[in-house]
């Protein structure tokens, strides 16, 4: 009998991709022991397909040239995986054939008796290759992820057979041929067969070269595609056409929707890079405050009292992107999806988007409906801001736009976006108030202690009225172009 692993849920490595790598090989075998060479088959059965194409082949046999049917490791894995699949070779005449169809195979050899460098168990080792192991490799190359490791990583059979496991349980998504996401989620090991069994498979697709998993958006960043994918996995707790209503329940759980939730909190991993002949990592983020997120987007969702609130805060993110050539350019998506998802500022990635891209469109028109409904409610739900205050700046922001519009004054609201200390916010609302014949609302001008005005950054007031006031503008602008063309 040869090497063998131990499968179950019971002890978990505490890595994201070797764990993720141990529900995978949970959810083909079930629990128990295998033979590693029984197990690295059923793996490379699923990773290895064939490509459509054929080759040919010297049959010694028969002293025949044959055709065969081309393969190749699935896409993405095979930016990761580089084992060369086996063939003799023989040249006849000018041309040099295969004698059989290449042969792919895994192989992993053990030696010696050792700690694992993942789990920390004491059994044979080998040694951790980047190739086949993308996100626990040596140090020169991917060692951020173990920068303490300095020889490289030892792997014991479970976890190395896992980490192969793993690429049959990740959601992907490419944006073209410049960019590749990678998302691992990361909870208990129990919890985790469960996602990936009511969850991740029923909404998981059939994957081509764009990615096997649906989203509301996405986009060459990390951020905003992470957004995206969240949003469309939130959007399957409440009603869904793929999940079974225990697969509902389980996310809601996951989640911690339901308040007698006490699951072990869920992480997302996140990696972004490019593919080419093999992958180059450029970031990897975790995401750690789901629970909370979900509760934001439960409270968004509610707020929104329409008869598809969900379509409408998809359409809040999504906007915030631009045609450049023959692509869009989504940087302000992901610094304001980077916001939010970090529970920080996103009101000055919205005033850049406004002031340095929709307002220079042709024909600009204002910011999605339900905008500024979704990041009032942010303001004061993340940021605490004075309810009052909001109110104060959406009304003051609304006339100070209008008016703006009326007597062609874009160049006040320019110059609101570029104040750059209080003195310069107060000078030019001193500058509107006469110009435009306006009253400016007192909260606006009562300075406390910090540089702040009725407990919020000035930045921030200054940020959020210049973007009410230039959504007013545009929106006025947008209205009277409807009037003279009809």
């Amino acid at each position: 009998m040869g090497e063998t692993v131990k499968v179950d849920l019971k002890h978990p490595t505490g890595n994201f991709w070797m764990d993720n790598g141990i529900v995978v090989l949970h959810g083909i075998f079930g629990e128990g022991e295998f033979e590693i060479a029984e197990v690295l088959q059923s793996i490379l059965d699923c990773l290895v397909q064939e490509t459509g194409n054929e080759g040919e082949y010297f049959d010694a046999e028969t002293m025949q040239i044959r055709k065969y049917n081309k393969k190749n490791w699935t896409y993405p894995a095979n930016l990761f995986i580089k084992a060369t699949p086996q063939a003799k070779k023989v040249k006849l005449g000018e041309k040099t054939y295969f004698t059989h169809p290449p042969i792919y195979n895994l192989k992993l050899s053990f030696k010696g008796r050792d700690i694992c460098d993942v789990c920390g168990v004491i059994n044979p080792l080998t040694d951790a290759k980047m190739w086949n192991f993308p996100f626990i490799v040596d140090p020169s190359k991917f060692g951020n992820f173990y920068p303490g490791v300095k020889r490289g990583m030892k792997l014991c059979p479970r976890c190395a057979v896992a980490g192969l496991a793993a690429y049959l349980g990740w959601l992907w998504r490419a944006q073209g041929r410049d960019t590749l996401h990678i998302f691992v989620f990361h909870s208990e090991l129990c919890e985790l067969d469960r996602l990936n069994r009511e969850v991740f498979e029923p909404i998981r697709l059939e994957a081509g070269r764009g990615g096997n998993v649906e989203m509301a958006f996405y986009g060459p960043y990390i951020h905003e595609t992470s957004l995206g994918l969240l949003l469309e996995l939130f959007s399957h707790v409440h009603s869904s056409e793929r999940l079974s209503e225990e697969g509902r329940n389980l996310l809601a759980r996951l989640l911690g929707a339901l308040e007698e939730s006490n699951s072990a909190p869920l992480r997302l991993y996140a990696v972004t890079g490019a593919p080419g002949k093999a992958f180059n990592m450029n970031v990897l983020k975790e995401f750690a405050r789901l629970h909370s997120f979900y509760r934001l987007y439960e409270s968004w969702i509610k707020m929104l009292e329409v008869d598809d609130p969900y379509r409408v805060l998809v359409s809040v993110f999504r906007q915030f992107q631009t045609r450049q050539s023959n692509q869009y350019e989504s940087i302000w998506r992901d610094k304001i999806a980077w916001a939010i998802l970090e529970f920080g500022d996103p009101f000055p990635f919205i005033e850049s988007f406004l002031f340095d891209v929709r307002a220079k469109e042709k024909n600009p028109g204002p910011l999605a409906w339900g905008t500024e409904e979704v990041f009032e409610y942010y303001g004061k739900e993340v940021l605490s801001m004075d309810t009052s205050l909001l109110k104060v700046l959406k009304g003051f922001g609304h006339a100070l736009g209008g008016a703006a519009q009326n007597q062609n004054e874009m160049g006040l609201l320019y110059s609101l976006r570029n104040a750059k200390n209080p003195d310069e916010f107060f000078r030019v609302l001193n500058d509107a108030q006469f110009r435009l014949n306006l009253t400016v609302p007192e909260d606006l001008l009562q300075v406390e202690a910090g540089e702040r005005i009725k407990g919020s950054p000035w930045m921030r007031v200054k940020t959020l009225l210049s973007i009410y006031a230039m959504n007013s503008y545009l929106w006025a602008g947008s209205t009277q172009s409807k009037k003279e063309e009809g």
